[in-house]
């Protein structure tokens, strides 16, 4: 469903309140708070905070975009107090306590389209307030600060100066430990101010492992580190996490919330998919192992816009332009650009581009004509699935029909020459056709694009041409071969088997007492049941595939409505049987069809018998299920009176292909049944109804000659099917050798001409076709079928006669070139003159370490974000990340390895001097991220399960699946009910995580099945590693090692007391009946509370450690 317009995405070009309560509330007391003083007059008593605080927001929200350091209207500047006096071109717009006289005035009053302001289309106009804020201030006197600093030009802008690694402060401040330090030690110097002391080592190797691998050292490995006195312990430690898996995982969700991961999201119900792609986990596998590999972040992100163009034939790397592909709308192409475009820019230059899609910006010298030329680099591409192997299996899409079920989603250029126009005032439905736009980067930014042509391999223009997939087609057509081989040896045997059971027979009743009667006949089974149930109790045989079956009060019912729902018995029936089923149809339902079948290999392959009871008829017939396809032949349909609530016994008589069905004792249907017969099992199922079954019963026929005769004679029948099923195989294998060849020859891979080759595949694959009607042929009786098969056989040799060279492909096909638009642009945004891009990474590194940013505006680098607080800094990191070839880990090393990260998280001396720590006396505390909540409680209990990598989990299943949480579906409709409590990434805006402490987080630790089930897990563990004969011993062993495994550090002497007061009590209060008792878990816990009242409390007071401040903080 098409979204309507207002619906669609809407540029934002200020940043949007946090949506916390408490937080909220303060706002909104200040908005208010601020409104009130709006609306009384301003005098000079204000002094400068008038001007500061509401005169100066006021211009600058409403004016500075066309009277500011960018643009200057008329000669008017309005950004600064001096340049308001100074006037305009034509003169003074403000004269001092005279605002009827002042022209600004005017002009905001003004109704005029030819002379108000703002202009129309250009912004708000002014409320009634407003004018009279300004009116006041003028009437003061127009006061501001004398030492107001004028706002830099665009060009003097800290962010475009080119990066220049500066020299690190000399220093002898012993405190200094790497380049990292100096800066910092120079601004402690320069203000005066003391770092904090080192952190304890427990809590610094916490901390470590927190920060790399997103998970605490075990107690082992908190106390080997502890116990090891040499000098390099912390060095080595940084190096052994850095190359472990777990940092790829750590760091890679980091990314993912930079680069807005998300799964596939849309309709699942109907397995419609809307946003994002099918296999874009494989992206985020990418990122992990990117990063493990130490990848250098300019390849990442060249990678990322355009590894089709310089890694077409590597399927891992093609996966990095998920980037891309997460930014797909299937209902608006528009709003996926858009999309594309803006998280682009933020995520790689913090530019917030997205501010220029309806008008030039207001605060940074970028046009909307510039953001369009950015569009254009993205404006030939499209997404597609390509095939990783020779598994060609599809899926049903609700709208875009059959699609790959395996495979990876990458980006490639469909049209090339696509024009990109600008839309009026950012509208879609209004491109300026007159002027389209090439591709081009924003001209404050410097640097230019050399934009090139790539001619692209084979691979990515027929990716069925990959080996991979090559060789797999070529395994599965030989597998084929050998699976007709086997079936014509069985074949065989199986005739051999039937002819013999004739002569058998024959033998038999030639050497019969004539005078000796015979009980062979279809109504007087000469042997009892050997199946048979009246669903009492539910029998280990029955085996659910679908459906909420229930086995209660002597009946098997299905209570609710479904489609198809279906219970299978494992034994396989005898070739001839009689199944005889009691069933009762209840009203809920439409077609209300209740049955049984037998031959039964799965739900797509059967033979079946069932009654309807509609509402409009009533039919009691026989249909066949065979590769997934239903059939329903006329002569198996009777229409029977029938009632809701009727119980009803149905008959099926099955001897070889003839099949006899009565009901409540009487014949309705003599049948010759059209499929094949096919050994298999027995199903009870319900279609659109709801049904009760009373009782089954199966009992074996003894086969007449008759019978042997039928069954020698249809394995004749399966002896020429499968001769001819061979022989088809064989055809195709060779068919599929001719067109790989044709194949090969066309895309330039083989030196052999293409023309011979396209007319052996053409007649090869004419002769498949041949072979696989006469494998079809073989299996029919009708006489029309056969006579219409004939002619197609026949029709099909005269093509293969002709000479032709049209065959199938192998495969879809797509362009051999690409623009190079996306490659371009990769090269200027990863190029060291690049003023933006290594800046932004170092400053999303260093926030994820400090849990600040050293630009807190983290994506927005413009004149309207913040300044770094420590620029030096941040241009020294960022040309250490460039120098030491774009890789991360050297950065990562560096920042832990710093006295400024290894301070303690508390420093009396500054606690007034820096409250908050801009200057970063000390380590700032901060909760853990809520992966990191859920992964460090599992692995303290052993259960983490660290296996990488694999399609996403379903985000249900958080608490009862113990994989790491980066690899649970997130998407903005689906998100893990845990996880969100703790502030899980946001997928549509997530640069910068949004982080609350409210109370729900301790009740979601207290109360999950997950936390519990960690505890009781726990419990049980240190239980054996404490065990000694001495209770009172036993528990201060517990209570240590509980410390050590959760909170990485021991009790202090007050906790110790109070915890082994609490193993004291709790056993005897634990043993009081009159206690209550609330539930735990929400259901989702799988581990049962210990019985013993003393253990119990061990896990309660695990349980308690779990939500303790030191665990879910980081210090």
């Amino acid at each position: 469903m098409r979204r309507p317009l207002a619906q669609l995405p809407q540029p934002h070009c200020t940043p949007q309140p946090r949506r916390h309560s408490c937080r909220g509330a303060v706002i909104a007391l200040t908005i208010a708070c601020s409104l009130l003083r709006l609306t009384g007059p301003l005098t000079a008593a204000d002094d400068f905070t008038a001007y500061r605080q509401s005169v100066r927001p006021l211009l600058d929200a409403h004016c500075i975009a066309c009277h500011g350091s960018i643009r200057q209207s008329a000669g008017l500047r309005l950004d600064h107090g001096a340049a308001i006096l100074k006037g305009a071109d034509s003169g003074p717009v403000v004269i001092p306590r005279n605002p009827a006289d002042s022209s600004l005035v005017h002009k905001v009053r003004s109704t005029d389209p030819q002379s108000q302001m703002p202009p129309a289309g250009e912004g708000e106009h002014l409320s009634e307030q407003q004018i009279t804020v300004l009116s006041d201030w003028i009437a003061a006197g127009a006061l501001f600060p004398p030492d107001e600093a004028i706002p830099a030009s665009p060009s003097e802008w800290w962010s475009v100066q080119p990066v220049k690694r500066p020299s690190p402060p000399a220093t002898d401040n012993p405190w200094v430990r790497n380049p990292v330090d100096t800066f910092i030690a120079a601004a402690h110097t320069q203000h005066q101010l003391s770092p904090a002391r080192e952190a304890s080592p427990p809590v610094l190797l916490r901390r470590l492992y927190l920060d790399l691998i997103g998970i605490p050292p075990t107690a082992t490995e908190l106390n080997a580190w502890l116990n090891d006195a040499s000098p390099d312990r912390f060095e080595r430690k940084v190096d052994e996490l850095l190359a472990r898996p777990e940092y790829g995982q750590r760091w890679g969700r980091h990314w993912m919330d930079v680069w807005r991961y998300s799964d596939w999201y849309g309709s699942r119900a109907i397995n419609e998919i809307r946003y994002s792609q099918r296999h874009i986990w494989r992206w985020r596998d990418w990122i992990v192992d990117s990063l493990n590999t130490d990848k250098p972040y300019d390849r990442m992100i060249t990678e990322m816009l355009a590894a089709d163009e310089i890694a077409a034939d590597d399927t891992t790397a093609l996966a990095a332009t998920g980037f891309l592909g997460r930014n797909w709308y299937k209902f608006d192409r528009n709003v996926w650009m858009f999309d594309t475009v803006e998280q682009t820019a933020q995520a790689f230059l913090a530019v917030t581009l997205r501010c220029a899609r309806c008008h030039d910006h207001k605060y940074d010298p970028l046009s909307q004509t510039e953001y369009y030329q950015f569009r254009a680099f993205f404006e030939p591409h499209d997404v597609r699935t390509d095939p990783l192997s020779a598994n060609l299996t599809t899926e049903k899409d609700a709208t875009l029909g059959d699609v790959l079920k395996e495979g990876v989603s990458r980006i490639y250029d469909r049209e090339l020459d696509v024009p990109t126009y600008v839309f009026q005032r950012g509208d879609n439905r209004y491109p300026d056709k007159d002027r389209p736009v090439s591709p081009a980067v924003p001209a404050f930014l410097g640097g230019s694009v050399d934009i090139q042509p790539v001619q692209l391999p084979a691979a990515a223009s027929d990716p069925h041409l990959r080996p991979a997939v090559l060789n797999g087609l070529i395994a599965a057509a030989d597998r084929t071969i050998s699976e007709a081989q086997t079936a014509l040896q069985q074949a065989h045997s199986k005739q051999q088997t039937a002819d013999l059971a004739v002569a058998e027979r024959q033998q038999q009743l030639a050497t019969q007492n004539p005078d000796q009667p015979t009980r062979q006949t279809a109504s007087e089974p000469p042997v009892p049941p050997i199946f048979a149930d009246d669903f009492h109790t539910r029998s280990p045989h029955w085996k659910v595939v679908s459906g909420d079956w229930t086995w209660q009060d002597g009946v098997l019912q299905l209570p609710t409505v479904a489609s198809f729902a279906t219970v299978v018995a494992e034994p396989v029936l005898p070739r001839n049987c009689r199944i005889k089923v009691r069933y009762r149809t209840l009203q809920p339902g439409s077609y209300r069809s209740v049955g049984f079948s037998f031959d039964y290999l799965d739900t797509g392959n059967s033979q079946d018998v069932y009654t309807a009871t509609g509402d409009a008829s009533q039919t009691i017939q026989a249909f066949h299920r065979n590769a997934g396809q239903q059939h329903y032949p006329a002569a198996g349909i009777v229409p029977t009176p029938l009632q809701v609530g009727q119980e009803i016994c149905v008959e099926a008589v099955i001897r070889e292909q003839q099949l006899t069905l009565l009901l409540d004792g009487q014949q309705k249907l003599e049948y010759t049944m059209p499929l094949a017969r096919r050994e298999g099992r027995l199903a009870l199922w319900v279609h659109q109804g709801t049904a009760q079954f009373l009782q089954l019963e199966v009992q074996p026929l003894i086969s007449t000659l008759a019978d042997l005769q039928a069954a020698a004679a249809q394995a004749a029948t399966g002896v020429k099917v499968a001769t001819a099923g061979l022989a088809a195989a064989e055809a195709e294998r060779e068919s599929l050798s001719c067109r790989i060849a044709a194949e090969l020859a066309r895309c330039g891979l083989s030196t052999e001409p293409h023309q011979p080759l396209a007319e052996k595949a053409a007649r090869a694959e004419k002769l498949a076709a041949i072979a696989r009607t006469r494998s079809t042929l073989a299996a029919t009786t009708d006489s029309a079928k056969v006579q219409e098969l004939e002619a197609s056989i026949t029709k099909l040799q005269q093509e293969a006669d002709s000479k032709g060279t049209q065959y199938s492909p192998l495969g879809p096909t797509f362009p051999r070139s690409s623009s190079g638009r996306r490659l371009a642009l990769a090269r200027w945004i990863t190029s060291p003159q690049n003023p933006r891009t290594a800046r932004v990474a170092v400053n999303q590194i260093w926030l994820r370490h400090f849990g600040e940013a050293l630009v807190p505006s983290v994506a927005n680098f413009g004149m309207n974000g913040a300044r770094p607080t420590h620029p030096e800094l941040l241009d020294w990191l960022a040309a250490e990340l460039i120098h030491n070839g774009w890789q991360m880990k050297s950065i990562h090393r560096l920042i832990v390895c710093s006295a400024t990260w290894r301070q303690a998280s508390t420093n009396p001396s500054t606690t007034t001097t820096d409250p908050a720590n801009r200057w970063l006396t000390r380590m700032p505390p901060r909760r853990m991220e809520a992966e990191i909540v859920r992964d460090s409680l599992l692995h303290a209990a052993g259960l983490l399960d660290l296996q990488p990598g694999g399609p996403e989990l379903p985000e249900s299943e958080i608490q009862t699946v113990y994989r790491r949480s980066l690899y649970f579906r997130n998407t903005p409709n689906e998100k893990a009910g845990l996880l969100e409590t703790f502030d899980a990434p946001n997928p549509n805006e997530c640069y910068r995580r949004q982080t609350s402490v409210v109370p729900q987080q301790a009740l979601a630790l207290l109360n999950s099945g997950l936390a519990l089930d960690a505890s009781r897990q726990l419990a049980e563990k240190l239980m054996t590693v404490a065990q000694t004969s001495n209770v009172e011993h036993h528990n201060l062993q517990f209570v240590r090692l509980a410390f050590e495994t959760i909170l990485s550090r021991s009790p202090t002497e007050q906790e110790t007391t109070a915890c082994l007061q609490f193993l004291q009590d709790l056993p005897t209060q634990l043993q009081q009946s009159d206690l209550p008792v609330f539930p735990a878990g929400t259901g989702t816990a799988q581990r049962s509370p210990a019985a013993d009242p003393l253990q119990r409390a061990r896990e309660n007071l695990l349980l308690v450690l779990f939500s303790h401040n030191d665990f879910v903080t980081i210090r």
